[in-house]
């Protein structure tokens, strides 16, 4: 049988989030070389669910080859068994991806929120969730058929169970299990000494994991709907490509906190020089040692004569530390782990009258 439209429409979809996600790993290596430090254990367990979504890719392409997304009527027996081996490969790597990706998370928030006792044992808590989720389903998606292979190898006294009671248990308690890694940290966040707005921020980036859960909800209506049932393989597409969104969302919403070291370095940056506030703007226009504009001169421009050179003034330059956040912000102490090493300078000019002298102190502080 000839390559499907729904295989060709699913092959399309398979290879632009492959790229999108190897992307979104390889930058996040990025960010842990720029702030020179090495790979934690919430950064292994994404490599491990990128590399369990990749395998999940071969197998679907494989079973793409052989009718995945055409109409089972039409499939040879050939082809139909593929289809019931791709079950038992998508179910292990599936499991192993989607798993990864929420112990990514919580590893993730024991090092962001370090301070804050009950967020750590809810984390644990969770955490223990996961891993008991995992371990039942492991062997329950092993043992739908008894034995594993007789779907595509019929033999006497084999048998399997409805797969569709197992689906929408794993579904519906994805949908709690993500629900609740979304909303964990929202408490703690809203309690931090910062701005509304960063707090807002940092919790829609938490809370972005709501929108997999929409997904795994999406999934769960379409499980439900007799008419997948009833066309095998033409269902078994539809769920794969959910199966897919829900796993390749995962790894890039879990990636996004961490990649926070290369929007500062890179991004910052370039939208302050596009977009200059007017303090850096009249910085900028009296920077000592150019000219001043002659048109702020005048009768009524009280410091005319120091920027003429007139007059018995004396300037002090010094030289501190300059920070965007306050000493009583949060924000620096939650994304700590997050941001690169930089060295942060502040010039200030003191006009002093009736004395002719200049003194110049710097004093460069490490703003981590």
């Amino acid at each position: 049988m000839a390559v499907s439209p729904n295989g060709v429409q699913l092959s399309i979809w398979m290879a632009v989030f492959t790229f999108i996600t190897s992307v979104v790993i390889a930058l996040r290596i990025w960010a842990i070389r720029l702030t020179r430090k090495s790979l934690q254990l919430h950064d292994y367990f994404v490599i491990v669910a990128h590399t369990s979504a990749c395998a999940m890719v071969g197998l679907n392409y494989w079973a793409v080859a052989n009718g995945l997304g055409g109409h089972t009527a039409t499939l040879s027996k050939k082809e139909l068994d593929v289809q019931f081996k791709l079950i038992v490969g998508v179910s292990m790597t599936w499991l192993v991806g989607t798993v990864c990706c929420k112990l990514s998370i919580l590893s993730l928030y024991t090092s962001l929120f370090r301070t804050f006792r009950p967020i750590r044992i809810l984390v644990w808590v969770v955490s223990s969730l996961v891993v008991g989720y995992f371990v039942t389903f492991l062997p329950l998606f092993l043992t739908q058929c008894h034995p594993v292979s007789y779907q595509w190898h019929p033999v006497s006294g084999g048998a399997c169970r409805s797969l569709s009671i197992q689906e929408i248990a794993s579904i519906t308690l994805n949908i709690f299990l993500d629900s609740t890694i979304a909303l964990l940290p929202i408490p703690a966040i809203w309690k931090l000494r910062m701005s509304l707005r960063n707090k807002l921020t940092i919790a829609v980036m938490f809370g972005m994991g709501l929108i997999v859960v929409a997904v795994m909800i999406w999934r769960l209506v379409i499980t439900l709907n007799p008419e997948t049932a009833a066309d095998f393989v033409y269902g078994l597409y539809k769920i794969g490509l959910v199966s897919f969104l829900e796993l390749w969302l995962s790894i890039i919403i879990v990636s996004l906190p961490v990649l926070a070291p290369l929007f500062r370095h890179y991004v910052e940056p370039l939208l302050s020089r596009k977009r200059p506030s007017n303090g850096q703007l009249r910085e900028a226009q009296h920077t000592i040692g150019s000219d001043p504009p002659k048109k702020r001169f005048g009768p009524n421009y009280p410091y005319a004569d120091i920027e003429m050179g007139r007059g018995n003034y004396s300037a002090q330059v010094k030289t501190g530390m300059s920070s965007s956040q306050s000493d009583g912000d949060d924000t620096v102490g939650l994304v700590n782990d997050m941001q690169p090493n930089a060295i942060a300078m502040r010039r200030e000019v003191v006009v002093q009258e009736g004395r002719e002298r200049e003194v110049s102190s710097e004093t460069p502080r490490a703003d981590v």
